[in-house]
């Protein structure tokens, strides 16, 4: 799949709307939310030491390859909104060194679910890896959780996603590139990681994408936010059972997908964009109510 399909199509439907009436001039939503408690498998690997097992250690040199070209082409595009921030304004734990023994923890875990995976998970895992439309789909969205029965079109939300697809392709790839971590079966010959990579494992690409999806439509249905941090763990939970992913890798797409979001709910340009959004979103509401 290529990148540009990737960023865009994760993005195109992650409808943003902040909960409550629609937002006017004198109410402001200069607002950030704190990250979920950390939990589950992650909670358990995230105790375990991230530090070399000695000083000179050769796996701990290993990176993923770098490429100029590949970090032209997705760095060429600067942010549209956070164009005063950078990529040091992202407050990321540095990836556990090659030799810790979290790392190795981490390739135990995914060897765990190479051993069991059945067809079954097989086939679900690689169906949300390459179908990103629901997580995009803000009409589908809608429906799912009952606010509307047919297919609803979202112009105004579409543009504004085009133009916050900039935001989160360029510091996904600029901390890719950064912290240029090698994929699980560089270090762990025994892994049959069932998807080619051409990029760098951390922070994971999917994973953010559907954190900042779960992120934005928290603030469109906050009652169903269980609903959407469910789905974005779905997500993390595929990309490991394919053996692509460190679930280190998804819980920093979980951290950097909650600040870019924070970032952009205090951007006034975003907002006001955000507000137009909103307003066709609840119309969309009111025109499908039940009568």
């Amino acid at each position: 799949m290529k990148i540009s399909i990737l960023i865009l199509s994760f993005l195109a439907g992650c409808t943003i709307a902040s909960y409550g009436q629609p937002n006017t001039a004198q109410e402001p939503l200069n607002f950030s939310r704190e990250l979920p408690p950390i939990r589950g498998h992650y909670k358990e690997l995230a105790a375990l030491s991230p530090d070399p097992t000695s000083s000179h250690e050769p796996s701990d040199k290993l990176k993923f390859p770098f490429d100029q070209a590949l970090a032209d082409k997705v760095l060429r595009h600067k942010p549209f909104y956070l164009t005063n921030v950078t990529v040091d304004d992202f407050k990321l734990p540095d990836p556990p060194a090659n030799s810790s023994v979290r790392t190795r923890a981490e390739l135990n875990y995914l060897l765990g679910l190479q051993h069991h995976r059945t067809p079954e998970d097989i086939r679900e895992s690689l169906y949300l890896s390459d179908h990103l439309d629901y997580f995009t789909n803000a009409g589908e969205i809608g429906r799912s959780i009952g606010y509307w029965t047919g297919p609803q079109k979202l112009p105004v939300t579409d543009s504004l996603l085009e133009n916050l697809s900039q935001d989160a392709t360029y510091f996904l790839w600029a901390l890719k590139f950064k912290y240029q971590r090698p994929r699980p079966y560089m270090l762990e010959p025994l892994i049959h990681d069932l998807e080619e990579s051409h990029a760098s494992s951390y922070p994971g690409g999917h994973v953010t994408y559907a954190y900042i999806c779960a992120f934005v439509y928290q603030e469109l249905a906050p009652e169903f936010t269980d609903f959407f941090l469910q789905k974005a763990g779905d997500m993390a939970h595929a990309r490991e059972t394919i053996g692509v992913h460190y679930p280190s890798d998804s819980e920093a797409s979980r951290i950097f997908a909650r600040q870019l979001v924070n970032k952009l709910f205090l951007n006034e340009k975003f907002l006001q964009d955000f507000g137009n959004a909103k307003k066709e979103w609840l119309k969309k509401i009111n025109e499908n109510s039940p009568r």
